[in-house]
């Protein structure tokens, strides 16, 4: 089943080269639209069958690192896309309700008739991250802050700060798979060193009792050599050991 929004403007429809360059090509990430006028209004339908807004999608759960890191991803793309169509990347709209998912990606809209420009947008929308943020996982809280913090700065970078989270999260993983590591080192010495002292007690007790074994077993028979140290060589034909011996 077709499923579309609709953006309304009270301004009478102009179909421009923004328009029939969407019309003309399908931009990787930028969902589908037509425009139309009526009544001195404009109105610009975008298809998003089979998908579910943000703004959706986070009322039922909290946004996580991997969310925030695939949607730079697919925002520093789109962007990409819109430039190479020579299009206007301010009018991409950042909004969480308008901002759409399906099977791992984002999809966007492109809005001819956008004002505020990209960089305050996205501004707003880590304002939105920073709200709806799984506060339980420290990557995602580290980068909502390190987002929200750095599109305050004027004339911030997109790209470089979307290179930044992403090696920030690469820098805490490895670490963290490096204190792992390390840790399982650590315990395998402590194994190794606690299998040498058992196996020092292993051997002493071992030895103690091969000792003792042996005194209990030969006790009698020293006994009775002793018995018969006097004898000669001769004699031992004719030895006789008695049970009461090994008693």
């Amino acid at each position: 089943m077709e499923r579309k929004i609709t953006i309304e403007e009270e301004i009478f429809y102009k179909e421009d080269y923004q328009i029939r360059m969407l019309k003309a090509n399908n931009l990787n990430g930028i969902l589908k639209m037509g425009g139309r006028g009526v009544n001195q209004n404009s109105y610009y339908d975008y298809d998003v069958s089979g998908k579910i807004s943000m703004k959706a999608m986070f009322e039922r759960s909290k946004i996580n690192a991997e969310d925030i890191k695939m949607f730079l991803r697919d925002l520093k793309n789109v962007v990409k896309e819109v430039e190479t169509f020579l299009l206007n990347i301010h009018c991409i709209l950042l909004k969480p309700e308008y901002i759409f998912y399906e099977e791992g990606k984002y999809f966007f809209c492109y809005y001819p008739l956008a004002k505020q420009e990209l960089w305050e947008e996205f501004h707003e929308l880590t304002e939105y991250f920073v709200k709806q943020a799984d506060y339980q996982e420290q990557e995602c809280v580290r980068m909502v802050f390190l987002l929200h913090k750095k599109t305050m700065d004027e004339n911030y970078s997109l790209e470089k700060l979307a290179a930044e989270c992403m090696k920030t999260l690469q820098e805490d993983g490895d670490a963290a798979v490096e204190h792992q590591k390390k840790a399982g080192d650590k315990d395998r010495e402590d194994m190794e060193e606690d299998l040498q002292g058992r196996d020092w007690i292993t051997e002493q007790e071992i030895g103690s009792g091969v000792m003792r074994e042996t005194d209990t077993v030969w006790a009698p028979v020293k006994k009775l050599l002793n018995k018969r140290r006097k004898s000669k060589w001769g004699d031992w034909d004719g030895l006789h050991i008695e049970e009461e011996d090994f008693s």
